[in-house]
């Protein structure tokens, strides 16, 4: 956090320090501070995006500093008609809304202007996100299909793409974060930051399905359920004012998509060896049940993340969720030529309607891969 005058000088007298909840960020500033004041920020949200930005607002009418030891800081920066509007605006803010370093307590009504900015919410960022989402989905619903008694192959050879990926994801990430807070450590970032710990706690589970995994399909099951909680926890789920509420619907919201992904792959691979229909019947099925719950899913999950129904219109993230909306609809209206056709000539005959919904499910990806890197709020 840097603290600046109009010419560009430091006004700071000391160091920022944390409330004992650490929902509330002080820091000094010069007893001869006067005019406008400008805050810059970097900050690690509660659901793990690195934000920069900026707040601004103007000091006057100064009154003398006195040694309160509650609000004295606020009395010898701000005039007294603001004084009490601030005061009581940092002690109420919630850590919810800033995230786990809660640099923007002193966002009040004396802002004057404000600047927030994800910067890794790149293109090549969003698709490494989305190619890393797939080889999850396609582990997960090869460990759930096989759960069920299909024997889905290339076990291992999932498990290495999923590594792989994850891996690419993680520099990815923790090089946009290094970028942005230079100051800190890659062993630093991984150890002592809540999205640094979920990342380490990720690739840990992730080699340890190496050793582990394809032996017993209860242990299966239990390695698949830690590795997707892990996940869940470390989303937009964990910063909503419900987060028991919404880590549950990412958790049911990843494992529903993982089946009818990976179903939708494992269908083609069948349908190249003359033996898809048996298990098209069996999908098809799952399929729709998938759909109408990730619709359920998804639908009380942006709800609850969003704090206005005009975010939908007036954000990038509202943009994307639109478009995400729009290609479920497209999905729901092939599934319904796909049943009517498999109805009127008791299977599917078409490969087509397969590679189609398989392009829908990778739109849907990407789309995904971008919603992940935003906030709802920018």
């Amino acid at each position: 956090m840097d603290v600046q005058n109009e010419q560009g000088k430091s006004i700071t007298s000391g160091d920022p320090s944390l409330n004992s909840t650490s929902d509330i960020l002080k820091i000094p500033l010069l007893d001869s501070t006067n005019g406008l004041v400008i805050v810059s920020y970097s900050v690690i949200s509660k659901d793990g995006h690195p934000i920069n930005g900026s707040i601004s607002f103007h000091v006057k009418d100064r009154v003398q500093p006195t040694t309160n030891a509650t609000n004295g800081k606020i009395d010898s920066i701000v005039s007294k008609d603001k004084k009490d509007a601030l005061l009581e605006e940092l002690e109420t803010k919630s850590s919810s809304e800033i995230g786990q370093t809660t640099l923007m307590s002193m966002q009040s009504s004396t802002t004057d202007t404000e600047d927030v900015e994800n910067k890794t919410a790149t293109p090549l960022s969003s698709i490494i996100k989305s190619a890393y989402l797939l080889s999850l989905l396609l582990l997960s619903g090869t460990l759930l299909w096989r759960f069920r008694g299909y024997k889905i192959p290339y076990l291992v050879q999932t498990q290495l793409l999923h590594l792989v990926m994850l891996v690419l994801f993680t520099w990815s990430q923790a090089r946009n974060f290094s970028r942005i807070f230079e100051s800190i450590s890659w062993q630093d970032l991984f150890l002592r930051t809540d999205v640094g710990q979920f990342w380490t706690a990720t690739l840990v589970i992730t080699v340890l399905g190496l050793y582990i995994v394809g032996r017993n399909r209860y242990v299966d099951l239990a390695w698949l359920a830690g590795l997707l909680l892990v996940k869940s926890l470390n989303s937009h789920a964990i910063a909503s004012n419900f987060p028991i509420v919404t880590i549950s619907l990412n958790f049911v919201h990843l494992l529903f998509s993982s089946l009818w992904i990976t179903g939708l792959v494992y269908a083609l691979f069948l349908w190249k060896k003359g033996l898809a229909q048996v298990f098209i019947r069996t999908f098809s099925k799952m399929a729709l049940l998938s759909i109408v719950i990730l619709t359920l899913t998804g639908s009380i999950y942006a709800w609850l993340l969003s704090p206005s129904l005009s975010l939908l219109w007036t954000t990038t993230w509202g943009y994307w969720l639109i478009a995400k909306i729009i290609t479920v609809i497209g999905v729901f209206i092939l599934g319904t030529f796909i049943r009517r056709h498999m109805k009127r000539n008791g299977s599917l005959l078409d490969q087509r309607y397969l590679y189609f919904d398989c392009s829908l499910s990778i739109i849907i990806l990407l789309i995904v891969g971008v919603l992940t890197q935003l906030s709802s709020s920018i």
